[in-house]
């Protein structure tokens, strides 16, 4: 099957179609998933990579269809997913040094004051980098994590780098995951989309006891762009796009202000409460009074009504979903780099609430008071003139769409099989 359909998109349920050659990696693909048939039967499709024999092509990427079950339940199988990981990695030597060599250089940096700066680029959501420092804020070094989903779920954390706390507990700067051989597909892309940090993901498939050393471990830490032979990387790292507008590098020239704004789209307690939180949350960052601007956009004029709509044009056509009469509006500055602690601490907090304790559509304007001359376009394009060119050159900034609750993506799922399963039966 050379095509499937990405569930959930910008552009709604169902509505975006990808190629098995437009899917870059198995990590991509994690990113993308859930993925379905293009026929109306809408089954859950895998991708498989291509494979190569000498350097020749020896098999097309394309998608297979899973197989039926009368029943699928995301959050039971993730927790079987977890167990069989946790079962499997028990009895490795190999995960075992390498989850201990990774927590040594963790700790060995943090302790020397040294950085751990992590750098990608995804070509999907825009021109510029994402860049981070893992250990920015942090303390300590944690292994054997464990975490809570917002669908209920546990999970261990190989390796978790943890910061004083902003509320009650430890915050988590960000993971480490040893992969050892199995996939885990739809376990990591659940784990994938409901994260407020930067989760790396380091492949020790094949590798023996006697590879796992400590220069392995700094190495494997600095490198996110080293490839296989097949072209996929040995280190990879899971960013949700929410946390995009705090690590993206993005050029002065794009505001003179330098401040950014969200759009949080939910039912209206959880507006109230947000709008509480994210004062508090200023307050407690110790941001000067009126830098961090809180507002409900409430569409009982016309003129109000029409920032609204402008607002959930931003965000795509299913804004009305979560409530067609009022959003959260939050505008605040830029991080000024890879080194703005207060952002950081803001921003990942902040992606933390919205992903763990909301069911909510989040979309984002990467400079206050940006027109949406383009609303059919997924990715905000900002043009600048060249004088010397007489032209205007093009380019992309950041998603103009940022989150959307898990707690959906799950129940559309499940209705996915549910619905298919009943279709087969009724024939």
């Amino acid at each position: 099957m050379d095509e499937a359909i990405v569930v959930f998109s910008r552009k709604g349920i169902f509505k975006t179609t990808i190629t098995a050659r437009d899917v870059r990696s198995r990590e991509h693909a994690r990113k993308l998933w859930p993925l379905v048939s293009p026929d109306e039967s809408r089954r859950m499709v895998t991708w498989v990579s291509p494979s190569f024999d000498n350097g020749k092509l020896r098999r097309r990427s394309h998608f297979r269809v899973l197989p039926d079950q009368l029943t699928f339940k995301p959050k039971e199988h993730f927790d079987d997913e977890e167990a069989i990981r946790w079962h499997s990695v028990q009895e490795s030597p190999e995960h075992r040094r390498a989850k201990e060599l990774v927590a040594e250089e963790l700790s060995r940096r943090l302790n020397a004051g040294l950085a751990m700066p992590w750098t990608f680029k995804d070509e999907d959501a825009s021109d510029y980098p994402l860049e981070g420092n893992l250990l920015l804020g942090a303390d300590q070094v944690a292994t054997e994590h464990s975490l809570k989903t917002p669908f209920g779920s546990k999970f261990r954390l190989d390796v978790a780098v943890l910061g004083p706390p902003v509320q009650a507990e430890p915050m988590v700067l960000g993971g480490v995951e040893i992969e050892l051989g199995h996939a885990f597909d739809g376990r990591k892309a659940l784990i994938g989309k409901s994260l407020g940090f930067p989760l790396i993901s380091i492949d020790i498939t094949e590798m023996k006891l006697t590879e796992l050393t400590p220069e392995w471990a700094q190495r494997v830490l600095t490198t996110t762009t080293r490839s296989h032979e097949q072209g996929r990387r040995q280190t990879y790292i899971y960013l949700h796009d929410l946390l995009y507008p705090l690590y993206a590098q993005l050029p002065t020239f794009l505001d003179d202000e330098q401040r950014h704004q969200f759009l949080v789209f939910a039912d209206d307690q959880t507006l109230e409460k947000l709008v509480q939180w994210m004062k508090l949350l200023a307050d407690k960052l110790e941001y000067p009074k009126g830098v961090v601007a809180v507002a409900l956009v409430n569409g009982k004029s016309d003129q109000a009504r029409k920032m609204l709509e402008r607002a959930g044009q931003v965000v795509g056509p299913d804004w009305q979903d979560f409530n067609d009469q009022k959003c959260l509006r939050l505008t605040l500055p830029r991080p000024k780099g890879p080194g703005d602690l207060q952002a950081h601490r803001f921003h990942m907090t902040m992606a933390r609430i919205l992903l763990s304790h909301t069911n909510a559509l989040v979309g984002y304007k990467y400079c206050n008071g940006v027109d949406n001359n383009h609303p059919e376009d997924d990715v905000w394009v900002a043009k600048r003139w060249i004088v010397d060119k007489k032209t205007f050159s093009e380019h992309r900034v950041l998603p103009k769409r940022l989150a959307e609750p898990v707690n959906r993506l799950i129940a559309v799922v499940s209705d996915l099989r549910r619905n298919h399963s009943t279709d087969r039966l009724d024939v």
